[in-house]
C-alpha cells in the first residue's frame, strides 16, 4: 500500500472513530436522559401504588389491634394481599420499637425498618416514601404508615406498629453498563467491522429504549389496578360498622369518582402499550356515526350538568359509516371529557357530526378556557399537560389526546385542533372518503 494510501486510509479510520466516539456518547447521553424521564414518571406511579397499599394494610391492621394483638395468621394475610395485587409489592409489619412481626413469603431479607421512618411515623402519624439498598446493591422503595391507636389529631394517639410495602426498582444503571460495552466493542472493530458493530449497538439502544418504554406503559397500567382494588376495599370498611346516609354517600361517591378516573387511565395505559407493539388498536365494522355521538351525548350528560356546562349534540338523523364504534366513542369520550373540565359553568361544549366532500368529521367544540399557543405543536405528545401546577385530581396524566391521534389514525384520518385564549377550542377528527382503518 502506498504512503498516499496508507495515510487517506488512517486519516479515514481516525475521522470514523472519532465520528463512532461522538455518535456513541451523543447516544449514551440520550438513553440515560430518557431512562431517567422514564423512571421519574414511572416512580410516580409505584408511590401511589405503594402508598394506597400500606395505608390500606395499616387502616386493616389497626382494626386488629383495637381487639389487643396482631392477627395469629398475620404472615399467611400478608402473603395473600401481595399475592392478590401485584406479585411484586412485598409487606412487612413491626412493632413500635422497630422489630419485625411477620412479612409476605416474597419480602427480602434483612430488610429493617428506618430510624426515620420509625421516628416521622411516631411523631406525625404520618406516611413517610424512602429509596435503600439491601446487602446485595439492589435498590427499594418503600413507603412505610404508622398502626395507631386513636384519633390522629390527639396527641395522646398511640403508635402500635408500622405497615410497610415496597418495590424493586428498576435497574437503568444496568442497561446504561450493557449500551456501553456494546459501543465500546464497536469501537474496537475499526473499518467495516467497525461500522457494522456501530449499527448493531443503535439497533441494540434502539431496542432498549422500546423496551423501556413498553415496560414503563404496562407496568404504570398494572399498578393502577392496585390503587382501584384498594379503593374497593376501602368502601369494604366503610361499610363494616354503622355510618350516617350522607357519610356512605360521600365515600362511595369520592371513590366511584377516583375508580372510573384511574379505569380511563389505565384503558389509556395500555392502549398505547398496544399501539407501541404494533398491535391491532381496532376493529372496523358497519356503524353510524350518529349513534356514537349520541351514546357519548348519553354518557356524559350527567357530568356536564354537575358543572353547569351546557353539552349540546348537534348531527343530521343517520350517518352510516364503516369504523370501529367502540374506538370512536373513547375518542369522543377524551375528547368531551377534556372539553367539559376545562369550560367554565354557564358556557357550552357541542359534539357534532357530519359528512361533506372532504369525508367524515367527528367535532368537540367548546366555549372554555382556551389553549396558549406555545402547547398547540406539543398537544398530541404523551404526558403532556398544558398547566403542569395542577394538582393531580383536577386533570388527566396528559394520555388523553395521544391516544385520540392513534385510534384516529389507525383509521386512516386526521385530528386537527383550532383554539383561541378565553374563547375556546374546537376538536375536528376528519376521515377522508378513501380512508382506510388499518386491518385487524
Amino acid at each position: 500500500m502506498k504512503h498516499d494510501e496508507r495515510r487517506w486510509m488512517l486519516a479515514t479510520l481516525l475521522l470514523m472513530a472519532v465520528l463512532l466516539v461522538a455518535g456513541g456518547a451523543l447516544l449514551r447521553g440520550f438513553v440515560a436522559r430518557t431512562l431517567k424521564a422514564d423512571a421519574t414518571v414511572h416512580l410516580a406511579f409505584l408511590d401511589l401504588a405503594l402508598r394506597d397499599r400500606s395505608r390500606y394494610l395499616a387502616s386493616t391492621l389497626q382494626e386488629a389491634r383495637e381487639r389487643g394483638r396482631w392477627p395469629d395468621d398475620l404472615a399467611a394475610v400478608l402473603t395473600r394481599n401481595h399475592a392478590d395485587y401485584n406479585r411484586d409489592i412485598f409487606l412487612q409489619v413491626f412493632e413500635p420499637d422497630g422489630q419485625p412481626v411477620a412479612a409476605s413469603a416474597n419480602a427480602p431479607e434483612h430488610l429493617a425498618l428506618s430510624s426515620v421512618a420509625r421516628r416521622e411515623g411516631t411523631r406525625s402519624l404520618r406516611w413517610l416514601t424512602e429509596e435503600t439498598t439491601d446487602t446485595s446493591g439492589r435498590r427499594w422503595r418503600l413507603v412505610t404508615y404508622p398502626v395507631y391507636l386513636g384519633d390522629p389529631n390527639d396527641p395522646d394517639a398511640q403508635v402500635v406498629g408500622f405497615a410497610q410495602a415496597g418495590l424493586p426498582l428498576p435497574d437503568a444503571d444496568r442497561a446504561l453498563r450493557r449500551l456501553t460495552g456494546t459501543l465500546v466493542l464497536a469501537l474496537a472493530g475499526f473499518g467495516v467491522v467497525l461500522v457494522l458493530v456501530l449499527r448493531g449497538g443503535v439497533r441494540v439502544a434502539a431496542e432498549e429504549l422500546r423496551a423501556s418504554q413498553h415496560r414503563f406503559i404496562g407496568d404504570a397500567a398494572h399498578e393502577l389496578g392496585t390503587p382501584l382494588a384498594v379503593l374497593r376495599g376501602e368502601i369494604d370498611i366503610a361499610l363494616r360498622r354503622e355510618r350516617t346516609a350522607p357519610e356512605y354517600r360521600v365515600a362511595l361517591q369520592s371513590c366511584r369518582e377516583e375508580i372510573e378516573r384511574l379505569t380511563r387511565l389505565s384503558e389509556n395505559l395500555l392502549a398505547l402499550a398496544s399501539a407501541d407493539a404494533k398491535q391491532p388498536l381496532i376493529h372496523p365494522a358497519p356503524c353510524d356515526a350518529v349513534d356514537i355521538v349520541r351514546v357519548i351525548h348519553s354518557r356524559y350528560a350527567r357530568v356536564a350538568a354537575e358543572k353547569q356546562v351546557v353539552f349540546e349534540q348537534a348531527t343530521p338523523d343517520s350517518l352510516p359509516w364503516h369504523a370501529d364504534a367502540t374506538a370512536m366513542e373513547q375518542v369522543l369520550g377524551n375528547l368531551v371529557v377534556n372539553a367539559i373540565r376545562h369550560t367554565p359553568a354557564g358556557e357550552r361544549v357541542t359534539v357534532r357530526a357530519v359528512r361533506d366532500h372532504a369525508g367524515t368529521h367527528l367535532e368537540v367544540s367548546d366555549t372554555g378556557e382556551g389553549i396558549p399557543p406555545a402547547h398547540l405543536p406539543r398537544l398530541f405528545s404523551r404526558f403532556h399537560r398544558v398547566d403542569k401546577a395542577r394538582h393531580r385530581s383536577a386533570g388527566g396524566a396528559g394520555l388523553g389526546l395521544s391516544i385520540v391521534k392513534a385510534l384516529v389514525e389507525a383509521h386512516g384520518g386526521q385530528v386537527r385542533v383550532r383554539s383561541e385564549l378565553g374563547r375556546g377550542s374546537t376538536f375536528t377528527c376528519t376521515f377522508p372518503p378513501g380512508a382506510t382503518p388499518t386491518p385487524s
